[in-house]
C-alpha cells in the first residue's frame, strides 16, 4: 500500500507539475497510478482550504470526484486505483458550490467532510472526463477544469472582513491579540467571523496557515535543518515545532522528510 500525505499535492515527487500562478483561487497538481500501486492511502493535514481530487481512466468512462472540505485534524482517505489523478486546491477566500446557490454559502458548510460521487452520465462532470480523454498536457486539464467551474459551480467569496483579517495573518499577525489590534476588532467578535466562515477557530486557523507554510518550504528544501524552516513562523523553539508538527502530520519532521524523498 502506497501511503501518501497532503499538504500542497497529493504526490510529492519532485517530477509532479504544479501551477500556482494561473488563477487565483486555486493551484494543481496531478499523478497516475504508477505512483499507486494496488491501493492508495492519502492524509489529509489539518487545512483551512478544500480540495478536489478527480481520479478517471483513459479507455472508459469510469471516474470518481473526491471534494474535501477543510479539516480540524489529521484524516486518511483511501482511493480506489484510476489511471490519473487530478487535484485542485482552492485558497481560503472562498469554495466552488453548485450553479444557482446562495453566494453567501461558505466554506463552514463542508468543514471536515468528504464527498466522493461518481459523476452521472450527461453531467458536467462526465463531459470534463471526456475532455480530459482528448487532453494532451497537464496545461490542457487546467485550462479544461477552469472553464468546468466557470460553466457549473458559483464561486463563493469569503466575507470582506475575513478577508481583511486574512490578509493581517499572511502579513504576520501571529495572535488572536494581534488580529484585534490591527483591525480594530474584538477578540469575540474576530472569534465568531471565523467559526462562521470556516467552522474553524482563529487560532486553528493561524496554526495551520503557518504550518502548511512550513510544509511547501520543506518540501522545496527537504535537506536544510529544521531550524531553517521555522526561523520567524512563530515557533517558540524546536521542541514547539515538534509538538505541532506531530500534532498535524502524525509523525516526526525527519520521518516525513524521508517519506517525501523516497516516494
Amino acid at each position: 500500500m502506497k501511503h501518501m500525505i497532503q499538504p500542497f499535492g497529493m504526490d510529492m515527487h519532485k517530477d509532479v507539475l504544479t501551477d500556482t500562478k494561473s488563477s487565483k483561487h486555486m493551484s494543481f497538481y496531478e499523478t497516475d497510478k504508477s505512483c499507486v500501486s494496488d491501493s492508495l492511502t492519502i492524509s489529509f493535514i489539518p487545512s483551512c482550504t478544500t480540495e478536489w481530487i478527480i481520479c478517471y481512466n483513459d479507455n472508459n468512462d469510469k471516474a470518481e470526484f473526491i471534494c474535501a472540505g477543510s479539516q480540524n485534524k489529521l484524516i486518511e482517505l483511501s482511493l480506489n486505483v484510476f489511471d490519473h489523478y487530478f487535484g485542485v486546491r482552492f485558497d481560503s477566500t472562498g469554495c466552488y458550490f453548485n450553479r444557482g446557490c446562495d453566494t453567501k454559502t461558505y466554506p463552514v458548510n463542508i468543514t471536515d467532510n468528504i464527498f466522493r460521487y461518481e459523476p452521472a452520465p450527461e453531467s458536467y462532470e462526465m463531459q470534463l472526463i471526456k475532455d480530459f480523454h482528448n487532453s494532451s498536457s497537464f496545461k490542457d486539464r487546467i485550462a479544461l477544469f477552469k472553464a468546468f467551474v466557470t460553466d457549473c459551480k458559483t464561486f463563493c467569496p469569503v466575507s470582506e472582513s475575513i478577508e481583511e483579517l486574512n490578509n493581517l495573518i499572511y502579513s504576520g499577525a501571529g495572535t488572536v491579540a494581534e488580529l484585534s489590534e490591527k483591525s480594530g476588532y474584538s477578540v469575540r467578535h474576530i472569534s465568531r467571523l471565523y467559526s462562521e466562515v470556516y467552522g474553524i477557530g482563529t487560532k486553528d486557523f493561524i496554526k495551520m496557515y503557518r504550518f502548511q507554510n512550513v510544509l511547501a518550504e520543506i518540501i522545496a528544501n527537504p535537506d536544510r535543518d529544521n531550524s531553517f524552516f521555522i526561523e520567524g513562523a512563530g515557533y517558540s523553539d524546536q521542541a514547539h515545532f515538534q509538538r505541532e508538527f506531530k500534532t498535524f502530520t502524525g509523525m516526526t519532521p525527519k520521518q516525513y522528510i524521508k517519506l517525501i524523498k523516497n516516494f
